[in-house]
């Protein structure tokens, strides 16, 4: 084993030994997570995929970092709480308000804060939390919740707070979920899955146990609110870009050339690179067939495949669903 494995596998057995990596209940932040994963959670199922938990520990180190920083007299961190029988670890508990910390991409927050409604499942989460410090009596019934939102590749004016009053039927909705699942399972029924397979084969450590090669190949309707966001993003901006791009190119060769300003606008051009030696390929190339001797040959890796985002054309006069 390398160094780099060595040093890798104690950050992970770490983490893996943590209490709350162990355990074995079902917890606020799983409940409004894929039904199938949460099935075979409940089931006790052996997990299958040895998934990157990189992420999730990078947020647990800016917890505890943060923790001691934002401890002051009244307010608590990682404070255990349950509510109908769902157990939780909430973040930061003020005298009138519980805190969960949200570390992500600025890509992911620019999506929670153009949308709130891709914050439901973490709002559940959250007011999970409340449900159960309110019935102990560590809050008031008319405390606030927030989510403090920190992306990792971000600076402090990319950080962000979502605040709403405590709401117990957003706790009851995701005890209910967590309810039904159990339902499914002993009608046994089979649980929805979803998340998308690509998400399912990156993230999921049930994924070789819950999913059948056969779904990355027809593809399927991704159901997740914050994929779909996403892809709906993606396929925004690029189509904004491509004709922006146009654009620009036949703009170039007018200004190309042009130095000074224009308004507010200032217009330069760099100066150009300097002339180096590179292999002569047509002369290596004619040199060997002179010899009559076999041009050496390397293979090079394909490109990775190109991923594309189009908008589906829908029959004259029929609107998208939203």
């Amino acid at each position: 084993m390398s160094w780099i494995d060595e040093v890798i596998k104690r950050v992970r057995d770490h983490d893996a030994a943590r209490p709350r990596s162990q355990q074995s209940a079902v917890g606020w932040s799983e409940v409004g997570g894929c039904r199938s994963a949460l099935g075979l959670r409940l089931d006790g199922a052996w997990a299958t995929d040895d998934t990157d938990s990189w992420g999730a520990q990078r947020g647990t180190a800016i917890h505890e970092y943060l923790e001691p920083i934002l401890t002051a007299p009244g307010v608590r961190t990682e404070v255990d709480t349950v509510y109908r029988g769902i157990p939780g670890h909430a973040d930061l508990v003020e005298p009138d308000a519980v805190v969960d910390f949200k570390t992500t991409s600025k890509a992911n927050s620019k999506l929670w804060a153009a949308d709130h409604s891709l914050l439901k499942p973490k709002r559940i989460q959250v007011h999970g939390y409340a449900a159960g410090l309110v019935d102990a009596g560590d809050l008031p019934e008319d405390c606030k919740v927030r989510l403090l939102v920190i992306p990792v590749d971000g600076t402090f004016a990319d950080w962000w707070a979502y605040e709403e009053k405590f709401d117990r039927s957003l706790a009851d909705e995701g005890a209910d979920r967590l309810d039904d699942v159990r339902a499914r399972m002993a009608a046994g029924t089979a649980l929805p899955k979803d998340m998308p397979y690509a998400w399912c084969e990156t993230w999921c450590s049930f994924f070789s146990l819950c999913r059948d090669p056969a779904t990355k190949r027809t593809g399927e309707e991704i159901a997740d609110d914050e994929l779909a966001a996403a892809v709906a993003r993606y396929g925004e901006i690029n189509s904004q870009m491509r004709p922006l791009i146009k654009e620009k190119e036949g703009l170039d060769p007018l200004i190309r050339g042009l130095r000074g300003t224009a308004g507010d606008w200032r217009v330069s051009i760099g100066e150009p690179g300097e002339d180096k030696d590179v292999i002569d390929d047509d002369a290596i190339r004619a040199g060997y067939e002179a010899r009559g001797e076999r041009i050496p040959m390397t293979t090079r890796p394909g490109s990775a495949p190109r991923l594309t985002v189009t908008r589906i054309k829908k029959p004259a006069g029929k609107a998208s669903a939203k």
